[in-house]
C-alpha cells in the first residue's frame, strides 16, 4: 500500500513538475515570437497603499488600437494622467480646470489620447481664449466610485479643480465592493479599510493569460447568434448575478450611496461642483442607482440622451451593435467617434454653466475638423471629421499638435539644435543621427512628409542590466521605441537616452502590421565606448 502511495505522488508530482515546465515554455515562447501582449502584459499599473494599483507618471508604452490593432502611444504625464501633456502648479492656477473621474471608459487606453473625450472638449472650451480651461483625465482602467474618490481626496492640487465629474459604468458598484477599500460599520457609515495587493497580480504579469482570454474571446465568434444574444443580453443579466444573491443588493447600493455622498461634499468642500456623467450605453431612468443620484441632489448628464437627440438611431440600437463602439473590444468600450459624440455633448452641457458663447452646430462641427486635421485618425473610426493621415503643417495645425501631441519621456519644450557641430557625434545612416550630451537625435537634409511616416526604434543595452526596469531585465535591453519627439518642419527627430551607462544601441525605423507583424526599413547599432567613442553599422 505505501508503495502505491508513494508511486502515486511521485507520478502527481512528475505531472505537475511536466505542466509547469510546459507553461514556462510557453511563456517564454510567446514572449519571444509573439510579442504582441507585452504591453498588456506590461502595462504601467503599480500597486498603491491607498488606491491599490496607480498609473505611473511620465511613463509611457505601446497598445494597440483593438479594431486596427495600429500600436499608439500610451502615456501618463507628470501627473499620472492619460493626457500627452503635462501640467504645472503655474497652469492649474491660472485655469479653470475640469477634473473627470472615472474608469477605462474614461481613460481610454486603445486609442491615442488625442481622440479621448477630453482633449477635443479641451479644444472646444477653449475657442476664442487659448487657455482659460483645462480638461483633467483622471480615469483609470479598473477604478470604481471608491477609488476615484480616494484619488480626488489625495491629490496634491485638488482644490485647483473648479468642476468635477464622475464617469459612472453600471459595473462600479461591484468594483467597489470587490476593490474593499471601504465597508460600512454598524451605524450605516463609511469605514476605511487598507489596500492590499490583489492576489491575481502575477496572472496579470503573464502573457498566457492573455493568449488564454484571446482565444476564448475568438472562439465564442465561432457560435454565431447564439454569441450574438448572449452579448445583448449580458448587459441586463450583469448587475443580476452580482446584487441578487443574498445580502449584496442593500450592501452594494448603500455602500455607493455613502461613496457619491462623501465625493460630492469633499467637492463642494472646496468650492467646486460636482457633477455625474451617465455613459451612452447607460438605460439610467429607472435603475437603483438613478435613484440614489437624484437622492443625493448631485447634477446629472446623460450622453444617452444626448447621443439619441444627434443620431436618433442611437436609443433603438443595442450596444454591442453600436457604431460608437470599438468592434473587436470584448470590453465594449466606446471608439473614437463615440468620444467625439461625447465631447460635443459635453461642450453644450458646459457651455452655459461657463458662461461661454453660443456656438451653432456648424460652428462647433467646424471646429473639430481644424482639431481633428491635425491627427492621424485611424481608417476604421466611423464618424470622425478625418480618417487617414494627418494635414500638412499650418499654423492652425501646429499649435494643436504643440498642445495635445505626443508627449513621450522626458521631453523638453523646446528643440536642441541639432545641426553639425565638432562636439556631436554624427552617424551616418539613412538619416544622420547626432548624440550628445545625453539626447539621440535623427536629422535628414531635404526631408519629406513620408520619412517621418515609418515609426523610429530604439534598443538600449546597459552596462549594468540591475539598471533596466524590472519588466525588461529579461529581456537585457530597454525598448525606447516610444519616446521620439519629430518636428517634420525641422526635418528632426529626437530622444532623451536613459540616464544610466549605456554599452550600444540599436536604432532605425520600422512599420507594424498588427498580429506580430513587422517591417524594419532600416537600422543601425552603436556601440558606446567608456570615452564616448564608438562605431556605427548601418543597413
Amino acid at each position: 500500500m505505501k508503495t502505491r502511495i508513494a508511486g502515486a505522488l511521485a507520478n502527481t508530482a512528475l505531472l505537475l513538475a511536466s505542466c509547469l515546465t510546459g507553461l514556462l515554455l510557453c511563456e517564454a515562447g510567446l514572449r519571444l515570437f509573439h510579442p504582441e501582449y507585452a504591453p498588456l502584459a506590461e502595462a504601467p499599473l503599480v500597486h498603491d497603499p491607498n488606491l491599490l494599483f496607480i498609473r505611473l507618471p511620465n511613463h509611457c508604452s505601446l497598445f494597440g488600437n483593438p479594431d486596427t490593432h495600429r500600436p499608439h502611444s500610451l502615456c501618463h504625464n507628470n501627473l499620472g494622467l492619460r493626457q500627452h501633456r503635462n501640467f504645472s502648479a503655474a497652469d492649474l492656477e491660472s485655469s479653470i480646470n475640469l477634473g473627470f473621474f472615472g474608469d477605462s471608459f474614461t481613460e481610454n487606453i486603445g486609442m491615442e489620447a488625442q481622440f479621448s473625450f477630453t482633449e477635443p472638449l479641451d479644444y472646444l472650451l477653449n475657442l476664442g481664449g487659448e487657455g482659460a480651461f483645462n480638461a483633467l483625465n483622471f480615469g483609470v482602467q479598473r477604478y470604481g466610485l471608491a477609488q476615484s474618490l480616494l484619488r480626488y481626496e489625495l491629490w496634491d492640487f485638488r482644490e485647483a479643480l473648479d468642476h468635477v465629474f464622475y464617469v459612472h459604468f453600471e459595473n462600479d458598484l461591484r468594483d467597489d465592493l470587490a476593490s474593499g477599500l471601504f465597508r460600512l460599520d454598524d451605524a450605516g457609515q463609511l469605514a476605511r479599510r487598507e489596500a492590499a495587493p490583489s492576489r491575481f497580480a502575477l496572472l496579470s504579469k503573464l502573457h498566457l493569460s492573455y493568449l488564454a482570454l484571446d482565444a476564448a474571446g475568438r472562439l465564442s465568434t465561432h457560435f454565431g447568434e447564439i454569441a450574438a444574444k448572449a452579448k445583448r443580453l449580458e448587459h441586463e443579466f450583469d448587475q443580476r448575478r452580482l446584487f441578487l444573491s443574498s445580502g449584496v443588493p442593500q450592501r452594494g447600493y448603500a455602500l455607493f450611496r455613502q461613496l457619491l455622498r462623501r465625493f460630492k461634499e469633499a467637492v463642494e468642500g472646496n468650492g467646486a461642483s460636482f457633477h455625474l456623467v451617465w455613459l451612452p450605453m447607460e438605460n439610467h431612468a429607472s435603475s437603483g442607482v438613478a435613484a440614489i443620484v437624484r437622492e443625493e441632489g448631485v447634477d446629472a448628464f446623460s450622453l444617452r440622451d444626448c447621443f439619441g437627440e444627434r443620431d436618433p438611431a442611437h436609443l433603438r440600437t443595442p450596444w454591442p451593435a453600436s457604431p460608437y463602439r470599438f468592434e473587436n473590444d470584448r470590453d465594449r468600450h466606446w471608439n473614437e467617434a463615440g468620444n467625439r459624440l461625447a465631447a460635443v455633448c459635453l461642450h453644450r452641457f458646459l457651455a452655459g454653466r461657463l458662461g461661454l458663447p453660443s456656438l451653432s452646430e456648424e460652428a462647433v462641427a467646424q471646429a473639430l475638423r481644424r482639431y481633428y486635421s491635425a491627427f492621424e485618425a485611424p481608417g476604421s473610426a466611423r464618424g470622425l471629421p478625418l480618417a487617414g493621415k494627418a494635414q500638412p503643417a499650418s499654423p492652425t495645425t501646429a499649435a494643436i499638435r504643440r498642445k495635445y501631441g505626443v508627449l513621450e519621456g522626458n521631453l523638453p519644450s523646446w528643440r536642441p539644435p541639432w545641426a553639425p557641430s565638432p562636439d556631436k557625434l554624427a552617424l551616418r545612416t539613412r538619416f544622420d543621427v547626432y548624440l550628445h550630451d545625453g539626447w539621440l537625435a535623427y536629422v535628414k537634409e531635404g526631408c519629406a512628409s513620408a520619412d517621418f511616416d515609418r515609426r523610429f526604434f530604439l534598443h538600449a543595452w546597459p552596462v549594468d542590466v540591475r539598471d533596466l526596469p524590472p519588466e525588461r531585465r529579461a529581456h537585457g535591453f530597454d525598448n525606447l521605441d516610444v519616446g521620439h519627439r519629430i518636428d517634420e518642419a525641422a526635418c528632426t527627430a529626437w530622444r532623451k537616452l536613459p540616464s544610466y551607462a549605456i554599452e550600444r544601441i540599436r536604432f532605425g525605423q520600422f512599420s507594424y502590421y498588427g498580429h506580430g507583424d513587422y517591417e524594419t526599413h532600416w537600422e543601425a547599432e552603436h556601440v558606446l565606448a567608456q570615452a564616448g567613442a564608438g562605431h556605427a553599422i548601418g543597413s
